[in-house]
Parts: structure tokens; sequence; C-alpha cells
């Protein structure tokens, strides 16, 4: 904060890492998202506040990476954190869509292997009835 005056878009910043950091926080509490991908939102969330807080610590990092307006190295921070968080849920996608099939040839044979007992078990039942 510049000598104690917050800008408006200061504050759209910690308003909206609040939201971020409240919501993650009641979907973890309803279970409606796990600890694992909370964890990133968490920092996404504390790195926004963070840095709406404390402006001139986004102005020195932005210089530091040869970035000259400070909130273009902002936004391009958060675009690349979306990329990988992205990138990571495509990841877990792909791992969940091969195990559901997986699971789904194991749940056709297990069917075919019962349907095979069934049958057997009528064959037997019928000849020794007679």
């Amino acid at each position: 904060m510049e000598g104690g005056n917050i800008t408006s878009v200061q504050l759209m910043g910690i308003a909206f890492s609040l939201i971020i950091i409240v919501s993650v926080f009641l979907m973890v509490r309803a279970r409606m998202i796990r600890e694992k991908y909370s964890l990133v939102w968490f920092l996404i969330g504390l790195f926004t506040l963070t840095m709406s807080v404390f402006k001139d610590l986004m102005d020195w990092f932005s210089h530091m990476i040869g970035v000259y307006y400070a909130p273009s190295a902002f936004f391009a921070i958060l675009i690349v954190s979306a990329y990988l968080l992205l990138l990571k849920m495509s990841v877990s996608i792909s791992g969940l869509k091969m195990h559901n099939k997986s699971l789904t040839q194991e749940l056709g044979l297990t069917k075919l292997r019962l349907e095979e007992l069934e049958k057997k078990q009528n064959e037997g039942g019928l000849e020794s009835t007679t």
C-alpha cells in the first residue's frame, strides 16, 4: 500500500482473492473438492492477496523479470498458473479415463464369467432332476 492509500484495483484484487480463499475453504469442507487440488487454489488466492495488498512488491517483482508494467506481469503469472492447473487437470482426467476403461473391461469379463457359471449351474441342475 502506497502511503496508506488503497486503489480501487487493489480493493478488487483483495475482494477477488478473499472470495477465492473462502470459496475453496467451503468447497473443501463440503467435500466438493479434494485437498490436493485445493492447495493450488489457496496458493493462487494467497498470491493474489499478497500482490494486491503490497503493490510495491509486485512492482519490484515485475521489474526483476523484465516487465515494466506490473499489472501485465501479474496477469501473465495468473495465466501461467491457469495453464499449469489445466495441464494438471488434463493429466488427472486422462488417468481417470484409462482407469474407467480398465474397470469397464473388468466388469464385462466378470459378467461373462457369471453368465457362464449360471449357464453351467442351470444345465447341471436340469440333468440331476431328471
